[in-house]
């Protein structure tokens, strides 16, 4: 063994050491708490096993048209594309390569080899690089119907690939090289590009099922590329610099601790922050306007700076015409809205600081819900547009009248802006409510409820739609839509 190993193992073993001297949990309790994890992930396993098996099932018998066929096939790809995206954005956002604060402090600091210190993290991420890509792209290949030695190989593709994408994310960060950015929308647009191919029912012949002879060869190809990552990030590591390392270790606690307490606007709060803590500064745009009018031209000008959502948001739009593609029926509309409502709900950022903020929200010369209806002229705007642009997609689906299609597609808009709505200025759990037991302590009633916050209101106004898709169910939901939303603008 090196110098520098055995130096990094000796101070290892020194803060071991230090750490079981102080250890406050019985080996007893660690082993129940393991049980109940590990069953609880068998158990909720099997569950996800069951269903997606039960949805392939499903399709298979009701899938018989050509373009759903096509669609059909094509999903496993799809799925496989946003699996790489999704470990590339994850590994974006977190380093791929991180530390925690303690461990940035304690041996960071040292004068000792940092690709001995962080060597065995990069085995982690790869790992979960495999692991998170493999599953979805096993969860596509299932729902699209491939026989089972093809499942098998196409999720050893993507797991190899998974761990392709984390040592080029490695790379790219020792570097300080854009190239995961790049790397990121150029999966995203390749994603969308296909999600349009089958909207339009245009799916080459490259897209459908896979063979297995194809397979392998894609997975010596790929396996070797990422071996070839692994080295290139394992060679690198030593240019990490420290704030790198530590910056994605100091934002897991606060992701934790906001799954833990089921706050997910909380979680959003935190990636905001730290995306515009990159950003560092922005460009001064003089206001406009006087009273509300001045809000008003605010939200115009927090969308310019953010364009990046506007993109999304129009992106997103496929979703729709893809599931009238794959013939939903009438539960399209819970695509719509529920579609809008994720891609959207970045618009309405000033909404969740004054809601957070509520000292800034009395600053204004205005009453609050004045201020608050001038934060949601713009976003609403822009949510209602978009539900209006999927009308040609609500008329495929429920047919019947284009005035009737217009007016459902319409109402979609408004629950999404309203659904919004509840979820940004959604309040923090009340801990001085009545308290129950549960597993991570004493917890109050309300914790449980914060996670439906917004799902509520979209369901409650998706309804009359799923019902009456026509002008009446449409004038029934706008109703429902409009009290909620007065509540929620006007409520101290």
């Amino acid at each position: 063994m090196s110098t520098a190993g055995r130096d990094v193992r000796e101070l290892r073993g020194q803060i071991r050491h230090w750490r079981r001297g102080r250890v406050d949990t019985s080996l007893v309790e660690a082993f129940t708490d393991a049980y109940v994890v590990i069953f609880s992930a068998i158990v909720l396993g099997a569950m996800a096993v069951s269903v997606i098996v039960n949805l392939r099932v499903g399709a298979t018998g009701s899938c018989t048209a050509l373009s759903c066929l096509d669609a059909r096939d094509a999903l496993g790809w799809l799925f496989g594309l946003g699996a790489a995206a999704l470990v590339l954005a994850v590994a974006r956002l977190l380093g791929p390569m991180l530390v925690s604060p303690a461990v940035g402090t304690w041996l960071l600091t040292t004068p000792l080899d940092r690709t001995t210190l962080v060597r065995g993290r990069l085995a982690l991420s790869a790992v979960a690089g495999a692991v998170a890509a493999a599953t979805v792209a096993a969860v596509g290949a299932t729902l699209s119907g491939y026989p089972a030695p093809v499942v098998g190989w196409f999720t050893g593709v993507f797991a190899a690939g998974g761990v392709l994408l984390v040592g080029v994310a490695t790379v790219a960060q020792a570097r300080r090289h854009p190239a995961v950015r790049v790397l990121s929308w150029l999966l995203g647009g390749a994603l969308w590009v296909g999600l349009v191919l089958v909207a339009v029912d245009a799916v080459p012949s490259t897209l459908r099922a896979p063979t297995a002879p194809r397979l392998v060869l894609a997975l010596v190809v790929v396996g070797s590329l990422a071996v070839l990552a692994l080295v290139a990030a394992y060679r690198d590591l030593r240019l990490i610099g420290r704030d790198r390392l530590v910056s994605g270790g100091a934002l897991l606690p606060g992701l934790s601790g906001a799954l833990a307490s089921l706050d997910l606007t909380l979680l959003y709060d935190i990636l905001v922050s730290r995306h515009w803590r990159a950003r560092s500064s922005v460009r001064v745009v003089r206001g406009r306007g006087t009273g509300t009018s001045a809000l008003v031209w605010r939200e115009v000008v927090r969308l310019r700076r953010s364009p990046q959502v506007l993109v999304a948001l129009a992106g997103s739009l496929v979703l729709p015409y893809l599931a009238a593609t794959l013939g939903l029926g009438h539960a399209m509309l819970l695509v719509v809205t529920l579609t809008g409502f994720v891609a959207g709900v970045g618009l309405l950022t000033s909404l969740r600081v004054l809601s957070r903020t509520a000292s800034l929200l009395r600053c204004f010369p205005l009453p609050a819900s004045a201020v608050r209806w001038a934060c949601l002229g713009v976003p609403g705007g822009v949510l209602v547009l978009w539900g209006a642009a999927a009308t040609p997609a609500v008329h495929d689906a429920v047919g019947g009248a284009w005035a009737d299609s217009v007016a459902t597609a319409l109402a979609c808009g408004l629950v999404v802006a309203t659904s919004a709505v509840r979820w940004m200025t959604s309040r923090p759990p009340d801990y001085r409510l009545p308290l129950i037991t549960s597993p991570m302590g004493a917890v109050p009633t309300s914790l449980y409820f914060s996670v439906l916050r917004g799902f509520d209101v979209l369901l409650l106004g998706t309804v009359p739609l799923l019902v009456a898709p026509t002008t009446n169910g449409a004038a029934v939901s706008a109703a429902l839509m409009a009290a909620v939303l007065s509540f929620l603008v006007s409520r101290p």
